[in-house]
């Protein structure tokens, strides 16, 4: 009788929390998508190599980065209108500004080929490649678009089919085109094509393109209304972006495509627990946040609580991947993935931090304080920049050395992040300090050890 009183409480705090309600909907579609592409990864695995998973990182970093610039900044704005005929005006702008910005810069690359090229893939050619970059951006900002919008009006069921969709089209396509041997091309065609067919879901729900009769919510007097995101997000996107692209050319240039492949690899691993609960969690978070901050009600202890409830979940699956990392890798991708298990070990830390960070994204913006976006963008861009130097100054050859220096860089930064939002959100730095050491500091710690001295595994 104990235990049904307890799942009965359990039952009535999800039914009468809106907030709960609508994260386990969301989680729910996100874990059954990820069920599907945990399935399908022994297969890509296998299909592909290191080397064609290092090319689909350089061309999807290289898309953020034109992508920082093409959207304007915008992608965060279309929670904050009252009206959804001005949610569906910004859609129009960022998606015409995205249209006509990647066509210019697609263009002038293509131009510039034989004097200049944003990347080096090994075993495509650059045009296939840049017409793969122009495809991979469209698609990609026309679905987050349209997901936004589906959010925005509360459509968590259809949200809940959307990654299932998504994945199942995105691992099924990526077999068929590994096995006709259509390698960085077929995966990366594989992303796209998922995202047509969730674009055609989400669409069929609430489409973003319907017709705006409102003057005020044309492109130009939008533009000139939230020109604050051209101004400080677009510059501080673009600055992140070019700070995740350091990392890229940093481990292609001083390294290699195959030890990219491993490093993206160990990175797609370690953010499933980002995927399956801090993305769903954060769709609704910054919907709620921004409506509770735009009544006056305080954000800082309601952003703090959805921190301490998530990192209980994460700390699980990350250590296990900090003790575990090589053998995991190898029994669940093949063994010339092993390397990329003991970059998990080392980068553990620094995706554990992330993770509290990705709850809790898009804070700056709520308080309507895109400089301070702007700032640590710059501060990671820099930091981003010291760790190239250094490793190719004192560590060149030595990958794993680079591995801890990105770890501890990263670390400190998203320590700085949050810190900083949640004492401008009023809450007591203290306790967040607190929340660090035991949550985070203290569990890995103990995984660490536990690696070294009892398992005798290294981290180099």
């Amino acid at each position: 009788m104990r235990m049904k009183a307890v799942f009965q409480k359990l039952y009535d705090r999800i039914h009468n929390s809106g907030f709960l309600k609508s994260v386990l909907t969301l989680s729910s579609g996100v874990v059954v998508g990820q069920a599907i592409n945990f399935v399908g990864m022994p297969f890509i695995g296998r299909i592909y190599t290191p080397a064609a998973m290092g090319d689909y990182t350089l061309i999807t970093s290289s898309a953020g980065v034109i992508s920082a610039v093409a959207c304007l900044g915008m992608m965060t704005v279309f929670m904050l209108p009252e009206r959804d005929e001005e949610a569906r005006g910004l859609s129009r702008l960022v998606t015409y500004a995205t249209l006509i910005i990647t066509t210019i810069v697609g263009g002038g690359l293509w131009l510039l080929r034989d004097s200049y090229r944003i990347f080096h893939t090994t075993d495509t050619p650059y045009s296939t490649a840049l017409l793969v970059l122009w495809l991979f951006i469209v698609i990609n900002t026309i679905n987050n678009i349209c997901y936004a919008y589906v959010n925005r009006r509360k459509l968590y069921r259809v949200m809940f089919w959307n990654p299932i969709i998504g994945a199942a089209v995105n691992i099924g396509l990526s077999i068929v085109f590994g096995l006709l041997g259509w390698g960085f091309v077929g995966y990366t065609m594989g992303s796209i094509l998922s995202y047509c067919v969730n674009i055609v879901h989400l669409v069929r729900h609430a489409n973003p393109c319907e017709k705006v009769t409102n003057p005020e919510y044309r492109c130009l007097p939008l533009l000139k209304s939230y020109k604050r995101f051209p101004f400080f997000q677009m510059p501080s996107n673009l600055v992140s972006s070019l700070s995740t692209q350091v990392q890229t050319s940093m481990m292609e240039t001083l390294f290699s495509s195959t030890a990219l492949g491993m490093y993206s690899m160990a990175l797609k691993i370690l953010s499933l627990p980002a995927a399956l609960l801090a993305t769903p969690v954060n769709r609704v978070y910054f919907q709620e946040a921004s409506q509770r901050y735009n009544k006056g009600e305080d954000i800082g202890e309601f952003t703090f609580k959805i921190l301490k409830a998530n990192i209980k979940i994460a700390i699980i699956p990350i250590g296990i991947l900090t003790l575990f990392g090589e053998e995991i890798f190898s029994l669940f991708l093949g063994n010339q993935w092993r390397d990329a298990g003991t970059f998990a070990a080392v980068l553990g830390v620094y995706q554990l931090l992330l993770f509290c960070s990705s709850c809790t994204a898009g804070g700056f913006v709520i308080l309507k304080q895109n400089k301070c976006n702007l700032f640590l963008s710059l501060l990671s861009l820099a930091m981003n920049s010291l760790v190239f130097l250094i490793t190719r100054l004192f560590f060149l050859g030595q990958l794993g050395s680079c591995m801890i220096l990105l770890t501890l860089s990263g670390s400190l930064y998203i320590l700085f992040v949050n810190g900083l939002f949640l004492h401008m959100a009023k809450l007591k730095i203290g306790r967040y300090f607190q929340f660090v050491a035991l949550y985070i500091i203290l569990p890995m710690a103990v995984c660490l050890l536990f690696r070294y001295v009892v398992m005798g595994k290294g981290l180099l």
